[in-house]
């Protein structure tokens, strides 16, 4: 019986150490695939500036969109209103699908209850950010090319 329970301690003990070892080289992997490893952070990061909302208007489509990385996307909803929003998982497909649905409840867009589809899968929205033209042009402008 000892042994035993020393066993499942030291599995127990095992298992954390390898899923921390995997949870820092994720860490690692989003922090140098943002921006190239620059020193300004990753976008969960960069979120924190923005001006976070519960939902936004939309009318029947997108205006336009463009993929971030694969947790976020710019979502214009007219041609003057942009939206970061931010998914609950990521999406792999996101920088090779040509259109994207979104759910919307009557005509807004909800944080945590609306969901993305992306090649027949439902990406559910995690938090929305309000952006000025400016900061989404910035923002798909700059980001990371993959070679």
């Amino acid at each position: 019986m000892a042994q035993r329970n020393k066993l499942i301690g030291l599995a127990a003990a095992a298992a954390l150490t390898l899923g921390s070892a995997t949870l820092t080289s994720v860490a690692s992997a989003r922090a140098a695939a943002s921006e190239g490893g620059s020193s300004e952070g990753s976008a969960a990061d960069q979120t924190r500036a923005y001006e976070q909302v519960d939902s936004f208007l939309i009318w029947n489509h997108p205006y336009s969109w463009q993929p971030i990385d694969d947790h976020t996307v710019v979502l214009w909803s007219t041609p003057f209103n942009a939206y970061l929003v931010e998914l609950a998982y990521p999406s792999y497909d996101l920088k090779f699908v040509q259109a994207i649905g979104v759910s919307s409840s009557g005509s807004r867009v909800y944080a945590r209850f609306d969901a993305l589809q992306i090649r027949g899968f439902r990406y559910p929205i995690n938090n929305i950010y309000k952006l000025s033209r400016e900061e989404a042009k910035n923002l798909t402008s700059h980001k990371p090319r993959n070679s």
